[in-house]
């Protein structure tokens, strides 16, 4: 596993070279509350930057080695990381330009957006976890960090919901989920957890509760991991996974769940034979633009929620604990 612990040395390197700069054109929102998840979730937070090098060396491994692509999923890449890197994940958030650097030449686009949705999952379990914001506070706070988002009109997501035929009903759709099925899945538990987490926080103000069902719920996404059978086999969708957050902030919810296709529509067009790389930039964006905009195989919230609870709870990897 040395060319792993390698790959995460480099990437840790380059955060740190860039430590005094903005990892984004527009950074994080600042508020009293930053940080507090880091601080007081600290093992769920490293675990966040372990799922940003799943992601990462995805894409790099579907970019740069098409064939094989499925072999080094399915076997190296995904053994490192459920028996190693999610074990003991790095500390600090990784530079997806240092793991996938042709990648992040192909599309910087992408990757600006996906970091872009990544800072407003954490600005927002920063402001839920916050023990001193009233409830009131709370959902101020929100609106303050969703509207802030949605400043940068040239990356934020919509929170339009998205009709399910813009994931699964295009010429590249399940392109990825047909060649890696296990690593898909894995990719899957990551977003089961990550909005779970969010229920976790939500369902008690104490401060002792909170804690014990975040460590709950983690507990519960490794023993997914480690039993196939409990492991998501439809994408996790926010209004079945953490309803109190879908009903309390929908339009967050939707643009979570926007995120999460988004990411599934990427590889898919990575892996998709029916493209070919010379074309693949152009799908990129093309899909980019359609997970912006709120005109495009749009659905209403009813349409939404309907979706959520149609595919089956157990199907996206079961209620959090």
């Amino acid at each position: 596993m040395r060319h792993h612990r390698a790959v995460i040395v480099g990437a840790l390197l380059a955060v740190q070279a860039c430590a005094h700069s903005q990892p984004y054109e527009q950074s994080y929102l600042r508020a009293s509350d930053n940080w507090v998840f880091r601080r007081e979730y600290s093992r769920t937070d490293r675990l966040f930057n372990a799922f940003d090098y799943g992601h990462a060396i995805l894409s790099e491994t579907l970019l740069r080695h098409p064939d094989g692509a499925a072999a080094r999923l399915e076997g190296r890449e995904r053994a490192f990381i459920v028996s190693q890197l999610l074990r003991d994940p790095p500390r600090v958030p990784l530079d997806e330009q240092a793991i996938a650097p042709a990648y992040a030449q192909l599309v910087p686009e992408a990757i600006a957006t996906f970091d872009w949705a990544h800072a407003l999952h954490r600005q927002l379990y920063d402001i839920i976890g916050d023990q001193v914001l009233t409830t009131d506070a709370r959902a101020r706070r929100v609106q303050q960090a969703l509207s802030y988002y949605r400043s940068r009109r040239d990356l934020a997501l919509s929170a339009t919901p998205k009709s399910m035929a813009l994931m699964e009903g295009q010429e590249y759709s399940l392109a990825f989920r047909r060649m890696a099925p296990r690593y898909n899945q894995l990719i899957w538990s990551y977003h089961w957890l990550q909005m779970g987490i969010y229920d976790a926080l939500l369902r008690s103000d104490d401060y002792g509760a909170r804690h014990v069902a975040v460590d709950a719920t983690v507990a519960r996404f490794f023993d997914m991991l480690a039993d196939s059978s409990k492991v998501p086999s439809a994408m996790p969708m926010s209004a079945a996974i953490a309803p109190l957050f879908s009903a309390r902030y929908p339009e967050a919810a939707i643009i979570f769940d926007n995120l999460h296709a988004l990411h599934d529509v990427v590889s898919d067009i990575l892996s998709s034979p029916t493209i070919p790389q010379s074309g693949k930039r152009a799908a990129i964006l093309t899909a980019l633009g359609r997970y912006r905009d709120s005109t495009s195989f749009v659905t209403s919230r009813a349409e939404w929620a309907e979706m959520a609870r149609s595919m089956g709870l157990e199907q996206m990897g079961g209620a959090i604990p």
